[in-house]
């Protein structure tokens, strides 16, 4: 069985399963108007209202293998998305053949899974404290920036709300209530937001809920994370943050890069558009870069997904979000962080932030891109509670992150850490400066 996310024109019986959160407001309509021999709907996945784009040009492929995309001159396009199980190859060109006006596409659902991972063998490197001191936590405390007011959505295995208080959430489980997991890897992510955001507003989006041995999900499932994102940013408008610290270990499970059903380097797949689209809607999206770096990669890379442009898959290469690489807090690269260039832009990571410190106590260590992502995520929320997005949208809060971060080897943006080490007493500084100057 091949499984595959099928994304749809609309109609006015999706629109209503996207509305009650219900597969059998729809399933008749699709099994008479869309279901072809071969094909099996998946029952426990209601359709997923997907905004974004179609009509991505693509330039010429690069010597690393991937291919880049120019996203701009697009036409807005609104479907929605289904799972589906096929008996084989020949039954998704049946389905585009003879379904061909109301299916758009048909995209590879490839697993996705959680970046923690230990730093070549050894242990923490410094505490949380420490990670505090040097973002410069005490200059975002002077300005007033805690992070009152601002949500951050951790999009992760779930939080333990007794640690990490949690003001709402979402989950593809049904029933699940938001803070009821126990603690594990969001609870650690939750922590390190609150190091540079201890008052934002958490909220628990508990996407991987594998009950495997293993926290893992499906992308089809991330599409529904999103989805519920920008109805949240729609319906309570406001500054929302969402951290992201999974990613893709092994292409082996998605379509062949070229292939319009690819995820890694296709910007037309759903999962690509919605991400676009959720920043588009006014949310700072970060992504971790990942665990596949040349020097100690993670047991679940692929061989061919290992070290420099190869390492940093779909969303979380996509130019619009911030791609989060690893450092230590004595501003050592962690091997294990993944490296440029990624698989939509070309340049990433956009910068690092600290990670494989002693922190939540979740584990011996908050390590992996894992970390990192929400040490930056906490630095954005807490600029975000004086910071509209009127004032600077998403694109430009990345810029001045990039603009003021701690380029390490002072030659300038590089695959292995981008722009340099996020500095959040750095950005306050320029915040003014460009205050000033107004004035």
């Amino acid at each position: 069985m091949i499984r595959r996310i099928v994304l749809l024109r609309s109609h006015e019986w999706l629109q209503d399963a996207w509305e009650k959160r219900s597969f059998a407001a729809a399933g008749a309509n699709l099994e008479r108007a869309i279901k072809v021999r071969g094909a099996q709907f998946d029952e426990g996945y209601h359709p997923v209202w997907v905004a974004g784009n179609a009509g991505f040009a693509m330039t010429q492929p690069r010597a690393t293998g991937f291919s880049y995309f120019s996203f701009s001159n697009v036409k807005s396009l609104a479907t929605y998305g289904v799972r589906v199980e096929f008996d084989d190859d020949e039954a998704i060109a049946r389905m585009m053949a003879d379904r061909g006006h109301d299916v758009v596409g048909v995209y590879a659902d490839p697993t996705i899974g959680l970046t923690p991972s230990t730093y070549c063998g050894s242990g923490p490197v410094g505490t949380h404290v420490d990670v505090a001191r040097k973002l410069g936590v005490a200059v975002l405390k002077k300005a007033g920036m805690t992070g009152r007011r601002v949500r951050v959505a951790v999009v992760d295995t779930g939080i333990d709300g007794s640690r990490i208080p949690v003001k709402g959430g979402w989950s593809p489980r049904p029933g699940y209530v938001p803070g009821s997991n126990p603690p594990d890897h969001g609870t650690m992510v939750g922590f390190d937001v609150r190091i540079a955001a201890p008052e934002a507003s958490i909220l628990d989006y508990a996407l991987l809920q594998s009950t495997g041995p293993s926290w893992t999900a499906f992308l089809s499932d991330a599409i529904g994370a999103f989805a519920n994102l920008i109805a949240l940013l729609q319906d309570q408008p406001g500054p929302l943050v969402v951290n992201n610290s999974w990613a893709m270990f092994n292409r082996a499970e998605d379509a062949p890069i070229g292939s319009p059903e690819n995820y890694s380097a296709n910007p037309d797949h759903p999962f690509n558009q919605i991400v676009g689209s959720l920043v588009g809607a006014g949310a700072d999206v970060l992504f971790a870069a990942g665990n596949c770096g040349a020097e100690c990669p993670d047991g679940r890379c692929g061989p061919a997904d290992v070290g420099r442009g190869k390492s940093i898959h779909g969303a979380n290469s996509h130019p619009e979000v911030i791609t989060v690489a690893a450092v230590t807090v004595t501003d050592r690269r962690l091997g294990y962080s993944s490296q440029g260039p990624g698989g939509l832009a070309r340049r990433k990571p956009d910068l690092a932030a600290y990670s494989h410190f002693k922190g939540s106590g979740i584990y011996p260590a908050d390590g992996g891109t894992s970390a990192a992502c929400p040490v930056a995520t906490g630095v954005v929320a807490a600029l975000r509670q004086k910071i509209t997005t009127k004032r600077r949208s998403p694109a430009s809060m990345k810029g001045l992150l990039q603009r003021s971060a701690a380029d390490l080897d002072k030659d300038g943006w590089d695959y292995d850490i981008g722009y340099g080490v996020i500095d959040a007493a750095a950005a306050v500084k320029a915040m003014d400066m460009v205050a000033k100057r107004k004035k």
